[in-house]
């Protein structure tokens, strides 16, 4: 490096170290260490102000080492901020993507899965029973996983979730068994059907909980593509073999299992490989580590019951005439499935701004004395409030592009019938998605009990609103139990909620 570089590359460290906003600022600082207009004459320029100009400008196109770190901060921060939205995005997204297939099908082919009214009530059952079962394994994966995973070790994570999926997978053996068993003592569907409902719903419950597992590895990215080779393949399927649609709507749960449990195995050598260390942790006690997770277990269960409560309401409400023993009526499971389209793509939202919250809860905590909790609480009070808005905003606007979308299709013209359970519905999935951010945050700070006693209370009204008036009046009031009883949770979770802010510095404390 030459003398000139040299000295350039010195008068610009020191300049760095310290902040200026004018060129004269440069030349006094240059003055007091020593330089002169001779010294600027030596490097080409007539005196110590043309100089102090050179690196003055500089300096305003090379940031500041501060502010060159705050900008990669900033970048790394960016690069974070969007890894946990797709991690929180992607269980969420394993409910919504095989719901919006579907639902396409459903509007814009509704030949390609027609099935018997016997057979349809019996796989609509089946798919409703494997979410509730499930429900409660899948958050106990989900937060053991993460949990462990917090801590570095991938392979306890691993082996706790595999260990948790086994007993799921257990107990769904025995309910399908049970159920197959009372299917057929009640003469409920012809024994055929309750097979094929049987093996449906063993592959559907091993699905969740793979996805699940999925989820907390941090391959998040696997569940959509999951979901899409498995349509994938079935379409080839049924382009080459043209089976029965019975046959095939069976045959895709089983392939995305297949795919499912793949992508598990390889998530997992890939984490024995890089952390062998992990190997010999100790694992903790099972009885233990199952009781610390039957909280989570408990409110799962609850609320995919509540999610379905007013699908099973309407199914009970078909008359005895009909000789059926289970059905959803065609008008009210097409504007439920609309709105609940929009709730499970909401949900996946609502997963990442109660983190966002929580994160940001956490940053406030950390910064602010001990003194400030006033300021916390207002900080905190008006970060739940535009959490809460930017939740309403989003629910509405999808869920109007999914009416529109879906109701200008082939299909014929929305019945009013329609509309109304559409309406009635949307409005009860809109305040669900405003409780289920209350649930994340009281689940968060060890609150989980105060989650599931609002969503037991919502699930007790919901069955028994939409039961009573699904029989007194028609089906599609089944959705005012599902309205009703979202009202209750949104209430009793944010009355919760609002007595956790007031003393924030000691529900963070114990969280």
């Amino acid at each position: 490096m030459s003398h000139k570089g040299y000295k350039d590359r010195l008068i610009d460290n020191r300049v760095d170290a310290v902040r200026v906003v004018h060129a004269r600022e440069v030349a006094a600082l240059m003055e007091s260490l020593g330089y002169t207009d001779r010294s600027a004459r030596k490097w080409g320029l007539p005196d110590i102000f043309t100089l102090a100009e050179h690196l003055f400008a500089r300096l305003q196109q090379n940031p500041a080492p501060d502010e060159r770190a705050n900008q990669k901060g900033k970048r790394i921060s960016l690069w974070a901020e969007t890894s946990c939205a797709l991690r929180k995005f992607s269980l969420s997204l394993a409910y919504a993507i095989p719901w919006t297939v579907m639902l396409i099908l459903e509007y814009l082919r509704p030949d390609t899965l027609r099935v018997s009214a016997e057979i349809g009530g019996a796989l609509s059952l089946t798919l409703i029973a494997s979410l509730i079962t499930s429900g409660g394994f899948v958050q106990m994966i989900s937060r053991s996983g993460n949990f462990y995973y917090g801590l570095k070790e991938p392979v306890l994570a691993h082996r706790t979730c595999i260990s948790l999926l086994n007993i799921g997978l257990t107990c769904s053996l025995v309910l399908a068994l049970l159920g197959m068993m009372a299917g057929s003592y009640f003469h409920l569907f012809a024994s055929n059907y309750l097979v094929l409902a049987a093996i449906s719903y063993l592959a559907l419950s091993l699905l969740w909980m793979l996805c699940a597992v999925l989820s907390v590895q941090g391959n998040g990215w696997c569940v959509p593509l999951v979901f899409f080779l498995s349509i994938f393949i079935g379409g080839l399927i049924k382009i080459l073999a043209n089976p029965r649609t019975t046959t095939l709507l069976v045959s895709c749960p089983l392939l995305a299992v297949s795919c499912a449990l793949g992508c598990v195995l390889a998530g997992s050598y890939h984490a024995e490989n890089m952390h062998p260390e992990s190997k010999d942790s100790a694992r903790p006690r099972g009885s233990v580590l199952f009781i610390s997770l039957v909280p989570f277990y408990v409110y799962g269960t609850l609320y995919f019951t509540f999610l379905f409560a007013d699908r099973l309401t309407a199914g009970s409400a078909v008359p005895w005439i009909s000789g059926l023993s289970f059905g959803i009526d065609a008008a009210y499971k097409k504007g439920t499935d609309l709105v609940l389209l929009a709730f499970l793509i909401t949900a996946a939202l609502v997963e990442y701004l109660a983190d966002s919250f929580l994160r940001f809860w956490q940053r406030l905590a950390t910064d602010l004395p001990q003194d400030a909790n006033e300021r916390l609480m207002v900080s905190l009070g008006k970060r739940h409030w535009k959490s809460m808005l930017v939740i309403f905003a989003a629910f509405v606007v999808i869920a109007l592009s999914a009416w529109f979308a879906f109701s200008r299709s082939d299909s014929p013209v929305a019945a009013p019938r329609l509309l109304q359970t559409a309406v009635l519905g949307g409005l009860g999935y809109l305040m669900l998605s405003m409780a289920l951010l209350e649930i994340i945050i009281l689940a968060s700070v060890n609150a989980i009990s105060m989650a599931s006693l609002a969503v037991a209370l919502g699930v007790a009204v919901n069955l028994l609103i939409g039961y009573a008036l699904s029989h007194l009046w028609g089906v599609q009031y089944a959705a005012v139990g599902l309205l009703v009883g979202s009202a209750v949770v949104l209430w009793t979770a944010n009355a919760a909620v609002r007595r956790v802010l007031q003393h924030p510095d000691y529900h963070y404390s114990i969280s």
